[in-house]
């Protein structure tokens, strides 16, 4: 173990050929580093280490050293050595170049951030619009308890050590339920596993608050979850019912119950299995549920198109950015072909391991 201090260099050895160079900043000063990520410091003043930070954000390095990475196919076992990274070769253009570069990186990145944060606003209030929606539309629709609409089932499952099974993970801020992973069950460490089936709603008892709720789908049946995930199921479990109840997850309403509901320590709190089905929600008629579902679908169709727009903006303006970092370190000596002008660059000879 060793620590890193301002402006030292450090490269992770497994993962340089994917770029991972990077100058230490005020914020890691006194961080502890493993022999996996050496470290050395800039001997000359001929290269300003802004500039080397540009560089390395850049990704010209990467090919480079990526070339240079010897060991099996392994992640685990490929590095680059510290001797292999003190032969690799930098561009060193006068102060003056150093400095423009430098400008440009920063104003570029400036005006970056300053186009992203409306983005991210516009993005953050249409995640929310889905659910305020919904509950404008329920204000007047009579109420009943979870407990009332259905109930817990536990379908437990003798796990076979020889046998493949899926697990399912529940994610936050209601995006519902995906595949964690699948596997031999002779890897499944977890006592008191259940399976679940198509239909099913299943939550988290600690990250309900967070919205960590959502209703399995076809391609999910079958799968396997620990009893920390309680499967409640609708008595009357049409898609329409559960349609209407995916949105009612969405609600203020909903998430201020489910934060209220959940005791214990900050960060550890949990939801017992009998405070969920004391929760309210709006449980109108099948016929109103059909028509508020297809109300707010089309709302909700017109929000997803709207933050697929937002993301594909920030993705171009990102692309934008890493574009500009680029260009300015192609256009300096030697990035155009770094192997076969290597010669007639500078080194990094200038650098020393602690």
């Amino acid at each position: 173990q060793h620590v890193v201090l301002t402006g030292d260099i450090v490269y992770s050895t497994l993962f340089a050929g994917k770029g991972a160079f990077a100058v230490a900043d005020r914020g890691v000063e006194g961080a502890i580093f493993s022999e996996k990520f050496p470290t050395f410091r800039l001997r000359d003043d001929r290269l300003s280490l802004d500039y080397l930070t540009w560089f390395f954000q850049s990704g010209q390095l990467n090919r480079i050293a990526e070339e240079q990475v010897t060991g099996i196919a392994a992640f685990s076992l490929s590095h680059l050595s510290k001797k292999k990274f003190l032969a690799l070769r930098v561009p060193v253009p006068s102060p003056e170049r150093q400095a423009t570069v430098i400008e440009k990186c920063d104003a570029v990145v400036q005006t970056q951030r300053e186009r992203e944060l409306p983005l991210r606003e516009n993005r953050d209030i249409l995640s929310y619009f889905t659910g305020a929606f919904a509950e404008q539309l329920l204000a007047e629709a009579p109420r009943r308890s979870f407990s009332e609409i259905g109930e817990y089932v536990m379908r437990n499952v003798s796990i076979s050590p020889d046998v493949e099974y899926k697990q399912v993970t529940v994610a936050m801020n209601n995006r519902g339920l995906r595949l964690r992973r699948s596997c031999k069950g002779s890897e499944i460490q977890s006592p008191g596993q259940c399976s679940v089936e198509s239909g099913d709603v299943l939550f988290s008892r600690i990250d309900l608050r967070n919205g960590a709720i959502g209703i399995v789908g076809d391609e999910l049946d079958g799968a396997v979850v620990t009893r920390d995930f309680p499967v409640f199921r609708l008595r009357s479990n049409t898609e329409t019912a559960k349609q209407f109840l995916d949105f009612v997850f969405r609600t203020p309403s909903f998430k201020v119950q489910a934060r209220d509901a959940s005791k214990g320590t900050t960060g550890r709190k949990k939801l017992k299995r009998e405070q969920f089905l004391r929760i309210q929600i709006p449980w109108p008629s099948p016929a109103e549920q059909k028509r508020i579902v297809e109300t707010v679908e089309t709302a909700h169709t017109e929000v997803t198109h709207l933050q697929r727009d937002l993301f594909e903006q920030e993705r171009l303006l990102n692309n934008l950015t890493d574009s500009v970092i680029r260009s300015l370190f192609a256009e300096d000596a030697g990035l155009q072909d770094p192997l076969s002008r290597s010669q007639s660059r500078p080194q990094i000879p200038q650098i020393s391991h602690p």
